[in-house]
């Protein structure tokens, strides 16, 4: 599905490449139509406004948002195992599924980067995609909230990913999830200090309701995101 591509492209670190070809990304998701008129209102308005946006600042804004603290971490597996013991198998697992389909990830990234666990799903057959998105729909779901709640165009391009899985998510439940949050870091002492924790939110969740990628299959996510390698 090359409208997950799109989402990849636009979850990524902003590049002249980028912004040189968001009218050609545009032009796919309306080709493709799989969009309702009510995501693609906002989504296309936040990839104007980006196209509109000082390259400089726009990578800027990326690095406050997603590399600084947990909240809206761009890694899925810091939102489900934290810093426990399973998420390094919860990513050899996910490494080995993407070498299966020819995927490599790229030196100094992780397999959980929601940009690199797009990409792998656009190639997966459509029903091993679809299943595998909608897993990880949750988390995604929650990180997107968080990014409303502080008023993000990126929130658009999150809500267009749950869309595209196909997940039926009660509202509750995000909102509740987004409100289990840690709290905004403001210094740069504050954000060593919650990186020191061991555990992201208290360990890693019952095996029993996750899938292949270790990814809540039902219910919220238990924390949010942020951030590149």
């Amino acid at each position: 599905m090359r409208s997950l591509r799109v989402m990849s492209r636009l979850l990524a670190y902003p590049s002249i490449e980028l912004l040189e070809q968001l009218t050609a990304l545009k032009e796919v998701l309306l080709e493709e139509n799989f969009l309702k008129a009510k995501t693609v209102k906002p989504l296309t308005a936040f990839m104007d406004e980006l196209g509109d946006t000082d390259l400089m600042q726009a990578q800027e804004t990326y690095v406050e948002l997603f590399d600084q603290g947990r909240a809206h971490c761009l890694h899925l597996f810091e939102h489900v195992h934290g810093e426990s013991r399973f998420r390094g198998k919860a990513m050899i697992d996910l490494a080995e599924r993407y070498a299966e389909k020819g995927l490599r990830v790229g030196t100094g990234e992780l397999p959980d980067y929601l940009p690199v666990f797009l990409e792998f799903i656009s190639i997966c057959d459509p029903g091993e995609g679809q299943e595998t998105l909608l897993q990880a729909a949750p988390v995604i779901a929650t990180i997107g909230e968080k990014l409303r709640r502080r008023g993000s165009g990126y929130a658009a391009v999150m809500a267009a990913i749950v869309e595209l899985s196909g997940a039926k998510l009660k509202k509750a439940d995000i909102e509740k999830a987004a409100d289990a949050a840690l709290p905004n870091i403001q210094t740069l002492e504050e954000l060593d200090q919650e990186w020191e924790e061991p555990e992201a939110f208290g360990g890693a969740p019952d095996c029993r309701t996750c899938g292949t990628t270790g990814l809540p299959v039902n219910g919220a996510a238990s924390g949010q995101m942020g951030g590149r390698s």
